[in-house]
Parts: C-alpha cells; structure tokens; sequence
C-alpha cells in the first residue's frame, strides 16, 4: 500500500508530527494540497516537496526551467477545459506524445481522459500545486472561480421592496454544486431562522470544507439578505465564497485584501466577537467595502469563526431593510460555533486518514 505524503515526511524526518498537524489542520481551512500548506508555512522548500512526491508517485517531476516558457503549440495541445477541470499543463509536446504536470500523476482516470480527448499518448510528471496553478494564470489567465450562491431574485438592493420582518430562506433544492456555478429562483420565505435541529443536521452532514461555507451562507441566509464569507490568513483576507441577493462585481473567489486595510475585519480579530453596525458608517470607516457593494445597506454584521482561540475566518452580511434583533444576532453566533465545532471534525477525519 502506497503511503501518503504526511506519513512518509514524518518517517523520514523531513517534519515533526505536531507540523503535520498543523499542515493538516491548515489544508482543511484554507484547502489546498498538504505539500502547498507545508510551503506557505516555511516547513519545507518546494525541491523537498517535489522529490518526496516523485518517490511516493515513482514518477519523475520537471525542473523549474520547464515551466519558464512553455511553447504556445505546447499549451494549445490539450483544450483549455481539461487543465482547468483537472488542474494539470502540458510542458513539452513532441509529435503525438505530451509530457503532462499533474499534482496526482496517478489519477489514471484523469490520463485515459485527456489521451482519449486528444489522441495522444500522456507521459505524466507531478509538480506542486503551487507551480501548476501559476503557470494556468500566467499562460492561459485561469484562475480559481468565484463561488456563488443565490437566493434568486435579479433584483438591485434599492429595488427590493421593504420586507421588515419576512425573512428569506433557501430551499435544499437552491444550494448549487461549487462545479455548477449556476444561479437559482426562490421566492421561499419563512417567519422565522432555521431551528437548531435542523441547523445540526446541516453541519452533521458535511464531508469538506465548502460544504462547511455553503451551510453557513444557506443557513445565514435565514436572517441577512447578502452574505460573503472571507478566510483570515495570516494578515490577508481571501475571498471564499458569497451568497444573497447580489453578485459580487468581481471574481471574489480570487479576492485578496490586507486585513490592516480593513478596519472591522482587524477589530474582529482581535476581539473574536460580532460586531454590527450602521452601514452607512461601517462603509465610511472600511471604503474597501465599496468593492463588494456600491449601495450601502441599513445594517452590517461582522462574525468571526474562531478555532482554537484563533480568528480563522469571518463573514461580512448585509441587511438592507431592517436591523437584526438580539435573537439573531445569536442565531449566527451559534452558526459560527456550529462551523467551528464541524471544522475541528474535519481536521480529526483528515488525521484518522494520515494514520
């Protein structure tokens, strides 16, 4: 049985255990591959990566060189659909045979796919997550899709009609697949939040990560008319992933802002409370948000999702006809509890794997 990454870092004294958990419980946060959080985290240099995947895959992996200039009939080889759909290049193509980088040369499902598509014989090679997904944005301007959920209507903030105490709701039906990336209608609305039984039986059936921010934004939803979920990492905040009544006016899943440029993200923080407030003075006091939104909304509400006594991320909602009573105020406290208790269970999963 071919060992994964994790373990054969450790046996071979490349990191400690305690760094692989940390690696670990950083991939389940921020995503990615554990070899990327590795890197981000200074615990290993991308050669060291590279040489362990090649041994665990006994594949070979390319120099850096290769990915410097790649031939523009090398990148034209394999439509442009397939490297995005399965985030792999080609780098160097010689009559009907392609030398492909992939971070899982062994997805033989992935390699029958891409020869079948193009009739060519695929020599594949790994690399770091890291380097393919450069070269994708530098060569072919791919780069990671916003995600988007909607709760329908087409409609500009000042067009909604004052709703003061009906609450929008998402039907199961209306939470898309992060693949589809489509829009959907619901005219759905209920008197009331989600109950907790419910809420619990959303977060229990959660497999990863973005299952995670599509229950908080389905179940935030309930209360807030727009909402957009960021990750707090290190001093950058990152866009995750949005939902509501209006669509981000960019591709906020490739968002990036410094968090001491945003005045209520940092005051979040650090204080790992909620923190609400007139939108007309949050927008004053954080420009920033202009971004996001060029109509201000009544009221903005800030919460922060903390794991172990660390702010990880935070999600920004807006109310554009009434301000949230107490009771809501604490029904998405307990959302961020929820998502923060469903996060500690994904990272204890990811270990059980890595034993």
């Amino acid at each position: 049985m071919r060992k994964n990454l994790g373990t054969l870092l450790v046996e071979r004294g490349l990191i400690t255990k305690k760094v692989l958990s940390e690696a670990l419980q950083r991939q389940v946060i921020f995503g990615g591959r554990l070899g990327t959080n590795l890197m981000e985290m200074g615990a290993l240099r991308e050669d060291a990566v590279l040489k362990m995947l090649a041994d665990q895959h006994r594949v070979p992996y390319p120099e850096n060189r290769y990915f410097e200039n790649i031939p523009r009939d090398v990148l034209d080889s394999i439509p442009k659909y397939l490297l995005e759909k399965h985030l792999i290049i080609p780098i160097s193509a010689k009559k009907n045979r392609v030398t492909l980088a992939m971070t899982d040369p062994t997805r033989l499902d992935v390699i029958d796919e891409v020869s079948f598509r193009t009739n060519k014989v695929i020599d594949p090679v790994v690399a770091t997550e890291l380097r393919i997904t450069q070269a994708l944005e530098r060569y072919l301007g791919i780069r990671r899709k916003a995600r988007f959920i909607s709760t329908g209507t087409a409609q500009a903030p000042a067009e909604i009609k004052a709703e003061p105490e009906a609450i929008r709701t998402l039907g199961k039906k209306d939470i898309i697949s992060l693949e589809e990336q489509e829009l959907t209608e619901t005219g759905i609305k209920s008197a009331e939040p989600l109950d907790m039984s419910d809420l619990n039986r959303m977060f229990w059936s959660v497999g990863t990560r973005d299952d995670v921010a599509q229950t908080v934004i389905r179940a935030g939803l309930q209360v807030m008319d727009d909402l957009f979920i960021l990750l707090l990492k290190g001093d950058t905040a990152i866009g995750w992933m949005a939902g509501g009544k209006i669509t981000p006016p960019f591709d906020f899943g490739s968002w990036r802002l410094g968090i001491d440029q945003a005045r209520i993200l940092d005051s979040v923080r650090q204080s790992r409370e909620i923190e609400r407030g007139e939108g007309a003075g949050v927008f004053a006091s954080n420009p920033w948000l202009g971004e996001i939104s060029t109509d201000i909304p009544l009221e903005v509400i800030v919460c922060p999702l903390v794991l172990k006594k660390h702010p990880v991320a935070a999600t920004i909602g807006f109310s554009w006809q009434r301000r949230l009573g107490d009771d809501e105020i604490e029904y998405l406290a307990r959302i961020m509890r929820k998502a923060s208790i469903t996060f500690e269970i994904l990272i204890l999963k990811s270990r059980i794997v890595m034993l």
